[in-house]
């Protein structure tokens, strides 16, 4: 003991926050497997969802109408890209809602005595939680696409989008983390959840590649984070390439850093409020 390094002793606290917060990614993951019934029910909403929207832009691309964005899209339309952004996006848990109920019903105090982080140990099981979302609808995705008669995408396109995935889904889960944050200033946190919801829609490329919008509005969304939890993966499908996947993880490492940042201070805000005036 009396060998052991100062530095040493303050990185055991963070040693130990890491494995917390990994056995909370892991109960996650454990918790949503096991609930297959509803994993099912997610999975059979994911293929509804993704045949309604190949169904509607199958139609436009096969019009092909001159003067139109009909012309920009893939032969075989954009069924591969919806059923990557749709996989993230079904695939990505409401932590938001867990957060509202703990702040506005005074359940944070109890766990601000506990040693482990509150806070990190809700984005890892998250995280976990999403992450068994996301194998149980990505079988239910391939097992539709096999049966579909489509062609199949690119190797390395599915290589890469899967490499990307990880930091898209908890891209997703900072996200909601934001709006479910808010609940420290405003007593329900549907409206930020909505507003945020509308611009990764739209930002997001989830009804559409940002790729069609035109160039200065694809500028402007690409210089926000929406793209790095959607467009940059289902992009990957339809047209992979090595150096756009280099860009996009690093896009998507770069937002993940600021977003925690971001959540790091509004908690930090959040926690002075509560101290301060209760909830």
């Amino acid at each position: 003991m009396r060998s052991m390094t100062p530095t040493a002793r303050a990185d055991l606290p963070l040693l130990g926050e890491a494995a917390a917060a990994l056995s909370a990614f892991a109960l996650g993951m454990r918790r949503n497997l096991a609930n297959w019934p509803i994993l099912m029910g997610r999975a059979l909403f994911y293929l509804v969802a993704v045949t309604v929207l190949t169904a509607l832009w199958d139609k436009v691309a096969a019009a092909r109408l001159a003067g139109t964005l009909a012309t920009s899209l893939p032969p075989d339309g954009l069924t591969l890209y919806f059923g990557t952004t749709e996989w993230l996006t079904l695939s990505t848990a409401a932590i938001h809602l867990r957060l509202e109920d703990d702040i506005r019903f005074g359940l944070l105090e109890p766990h601000l005595l506990r040693p482990k982080p509150y806070l990190l140990q809700r984005i890892a099981e998250t995280i976990g939680d999403s992450a068994g979302r996301l194998i149980g609808v990505g079988i239910a995705a391939c097992l539709a696409l096999l049966l579909s008669g489509r062609p199949l995408p690119a190797p390395e396109g599915v290589l890469f989008a899967l490499l990307l995935s990880p930091l898209a889904l908890a891209l997703g889960v900072l996200f909601l983390t934001l709006a479910g944050l808010c609940a420290f200033w405003v007593r329900r946190v549907l409206p930020p959840y909505i507003i945020l919801q509308k611009l990764i829609f739209l930002l997001g490329g989830l009804f559409a590649p940002i790729s069609l919008y035109p160039g200065w509005f694809y500028r402007l969304a690409m210089a926000t984070p929406f793209p790095s939890y959607l467009y940059l993966v289902g992009n990957q499908m339809n047209h992979p390439s090595a150096s756009a996947f280099v860009e996009s993880l690093a896009m998507q490492v770069f937002w993940f850093a600021a977003l925690c940042g971001v959540i790091a201070l509004i908690w930090r805000a959040g926690l002075r409020k509560v101290l301060r005036e209760g909830v």
